[in-house]
């Protein structure tokens, strides 16, 4: 018989969550779904939020997630006053990254049974998070299924919309190579690379307790980036599923250079005594919840601007014409820097 410590996943794949199978499924839906009215969209599927025009030069940017498998652990600690800020977090955020500026919030809430405490816990946590994203909560859909959903057990997705115009957008287009890359502080582990971290963190771990710590919301200091220096951010990446390979989707035939790092949580730590240096960077955001590209000499505005909003932020990279490929140089814990290979499109 396997030892514990042999039978522990170290990787994702392992945990049963193939990222590789995730993204040819979605490939194929591009393809499949694709219809002659596509062509309107500014940004289609696969650039953090779809973006339609609707009048002259204003469009709806749009983004629909849930928080995974952050809702056993939800289950498991008996605490539900969280997850709703990770649902309404993992919407906004992608909003963000398109140069929009979150609107309303809906959100779908499905249970095998009704319970009035968990049920006013999550919604409570769901009007903060739309609080801390300056949106409002304009509706949303509840659906009782026993047969579907085991007693105590249930489901949260959230669905986002935000404005933009022609002129602000967010494309990656105008990255060309020289830009620097400002990394932003995460709270811990977001809410993504639970079902391996999960498995990996004892249930009497105080790290345990700490993976509900909400993921960060960026509204507030990136619209009054927006606001302020309107066309500075270049490019924007929101570390979440998929890791620090999210770095490159503003533009995936560059490349990306890491080589300052902010400091990382204990829970990557920890978790970096299993898991193998690339794995981790390539499943969860190792302290960076959010990546801002711009050029050299907008780099204090936008750090100060963070600052000001009690996020860490700080220069840590930079774009440049050799892609497609990401280079994180210095990591803590590795040996050598990590080459991560990105497949352009």
């Amino acid at each position: 018989m396997e030892s514990e410590s042999k039978s522990k996943p170290s990787s994702y794949a392992q945990a049963g969550v193939d990222i590789h199978k995730a993204e040819s499924f979605l490939t194929r839906l591009k393809v499949s779904a694709r219809r002659d009215g596509h062509r309107r969209l500014w940004r289609g599927s696969g650039g953090y939020a779809s973006v339609y025009p609707i009048q002259g030069d204003s469009a709806v940017a749009l983004s629909t997630d849930g928080v995974g498998t952050k809702l056993l652990l939800a289950i498991e600690q008996d605490r539900y006053d969280t997850i709703g800020i990770d649902l309404v977090a993992m919407c906004v955020n992608d909003l963000l990254c398109v140069g929009a500026t979150p609107s309303v919030f809906l959100d779908y809430y499905a249970m095998g049974a009704l319970d009035e405490r968990v049920s006013d816990l999550l919604m409570e946590g769901i009007i903060e998070g739309c609080d801390r994203a300056s949106m409002l909560l304009v509706g949303g859909e509840t659906a009782e299924m026993p047969d579907l959903y085991d007693k105590g057990h249930f489901d949260l997705a959230g669905f986002a919309v935000g404005t933009v115009k022609r002129d602000s957008l967010i494309t990656g287009d105008e990255l060309k190579g020289g830009e620097r890359i400002i990394g932003v502080s995460s709270t811990g582990i977001h809410s993504n690379g639970l079902s391996l971290a999960r498995k990996l963190i004892k249930e009497d771990s105080p790290l345990r307790a700490e993976m509900l710590t909400p993921t960060a919301i960026y509204t507030k200091p990136v619209v009054r980036i927006f606001s302020e220096y309107p066309g500075i951010i270049k490019g924007l990446a929101h570390i979440t599923g998929g890791g620090w390979t999210n770095i490159t989707r503003p533009k995936e035939a560059l490349g990306y250079v890491i080589d300052k790092h902010l400091p990382v949580p204990e829970i990557f730590k920890h978790l970096g005594t299993t898991i193998e240096i690339e794995e981790m960077y390539k499943t969860f955001n190792m302290g960076v919840g959010l990546c801002v590209m711009a050029d050299a000499e907008e780099v204090e505005h936008i750090i100060s601007i963070f600052k000001a909003c009690d996020f860490e932020a700080m220069e840590i990279g930079e774009v440049t014409a050799d892609g497609p490929a990401l280079i994180i140089r210095n990591a803590p814990g590795a040996e050598g820097e990590i080459f991560i290979h990105t497949k352009a499109t």
